[in-house]
């Protein structure tokens, strides 16, 4: 008894309850880390499904988008050639109906029939489509030659192809809607090839460099064309001439043209009017007012005046009316102021009888310093009333006669 009533040591008694206090702390740290594993464990679970997650949503996002490229692709590529299927469709259907009524045997059947229909059919109309279509690869390959033969033989076999039709549904020779339409299918299926050419042409000729591309000029307002019609269809002539796209450069550019051409031939107009009126006035005098004994001399000395063989002839001389008689120094005094009288048209009037050449010596250096420049033969004939092409041969004479001395 003594023994169980021995007193505990406080000392190891503090010691134990710290163990126990330790035991426990460490029991509810080992629970905690444990708990935070398990919820640490749990988010990466659930991290990693929503990963997966988003990752399935992001593949069907790609995957849709993938299939929805491959059909606009692919109805990118059937919608230009969609009315060339319908329109061979319609032509295919007639010339299938031609073989069922008109080729097949009667003795068939209605499968057979049906089957050789189908058959002759496409047949028929592939033969077209072929050659249409290899049309379109020369001219992309840039063979025009051959993209030319080709269009005109699927022309040829689109013409034989449409009377088939017409003569199948026709009433005789008359014509009939349903002869008209199929015949007109079949007609239309190399116009609408072509259009489809030229479209995928002009495509790849702007992928490879626009500038092979040709323009077609500037585009004017409709306002501007109903406000000034010939000037804008001249603009846009201009912008084609001179390549030029923008509208309002190409007006202005036209424009300034014009008004350049304008006011050349006005300046031009002022020194042919300066020209005549710095050339002396010749001596004339009115020879119907002469008797006609002195009208034959002066007629006689202008015929014997020497000019150049390539003028035109003079006109007769109608005879004037017989007048009293004058003294004779009327007729010396006309002789002297060498004129002559010529009726062109009707109308007489009174020139100068001074040789061509005397002329046209005296009108090259006012011209020549009137308009600063050497005169054509235009402008020379014109001030020296000779013909262009006596002035043209007196300027080659004296060119000839600068280079000899």
């Amino acid at each position: 008894m003594n023994l169980l009533r021995r007193k505990t040591d406080p000392v190891r008694a503090a010691a134990q309850a710290e163990a126990r206090v330790a035991e426990v702390r460490a029991e509810i740290e080992r629970t905690r880390l444990t708990n935070q594993l398990d919820r640490e464990r749990a988010d990466a679970q659930r991290q990693a499904a929503e990963e997966a997650s988003r990752r399935d949503r992001r593949a069907q996002v790609a995957r849709r988008r993938h299939r929805r490229m491959v059909r606009t692709a692919a109805l990118a590529r059937i919608r230009p050639v969609l009315p060339l299927l319908l329109i061979n469709g319609g032509a295919a259907y007639a010339q299938a109906g031609f073989a069922y009524d008109d080729v097949a045997p009667n003795v068939w059947n209605v499968p057979s029939k049906l089957a050789f229909a189908l058959a002759f059919s496409a047949a028929l109309e592939s033969v077209a489509v072929y050659v249409q279509w290899h049309a379109h690869d020369a001219l992309l390959l840039k063979a025009y030659g051959t993209a030319a033969r080709l269009r005109r033989s699927a022309w040829l076999i689109a013409a034989v192809v449409g009377a088939i039709n017409y003569a199948h549904f026709a009433d005789g020779l008359k014509p009939t809607p349903a002869a008209i339409a199929f015949g007109m299918l079949s007609l239309l299926s190399p116009w609408l090839w072509g259009l489809h050419t030229r479209r995928v042409q002009h495509v790849q000729l702007l992928a490879e460099d626009s500038n092979l591309i040709d323009d077609a000029g500037s585009e004017f307002s409709t306002a501007r064309r109903r406000a000034f019609p010939w000037r804008t269809w001249q603009a846009r002539r201009w912008s084609i001439d001179h390549g030029v796209r923008d509208p309002r450069e190409a007006w202005r550019g036209y424009n300034a043209e014009r008004i350049a051409r304008k006011a050349e031939k006005t300046a031009r107009k002022a020194a042919v009017e300066a020209a005549e009126e710095m050339r002396p006035a010749p001596i004339q005098a009115t020879v119907s007012r002469l008797p006609v004994t002195e009208l034959d001399r002066v007629w006689s000395a202008i015929t014997n005046t020497a000019s150049p063989a390539h003028e035109p002839a003079q006109p007769a001389l109608p005879a004037p009316a017989r007048e009293p008689a004058r003294n004779s120094t009327n007729g010396a005094r006309v002789v002297a102021a060498k004129s002559r009288l010529t009726s062109r048209r009707g109308k007489r009037t009174t020139v100068s009888v001074e040789p061509a050449d005397a002329r046209l010596a005296a009108a090259y250096p006012r011209l020549r310093d009137l308009l600063g420049r050497e005169p054509s033969g235009a402008e020379l004939a014109a001030e020296a009333k000779v013909s262009k092409a006596t002035a043209n041969k007196w300027k080659n004479s004296q060119s000839r006669e600068d280079v000899t001395s």
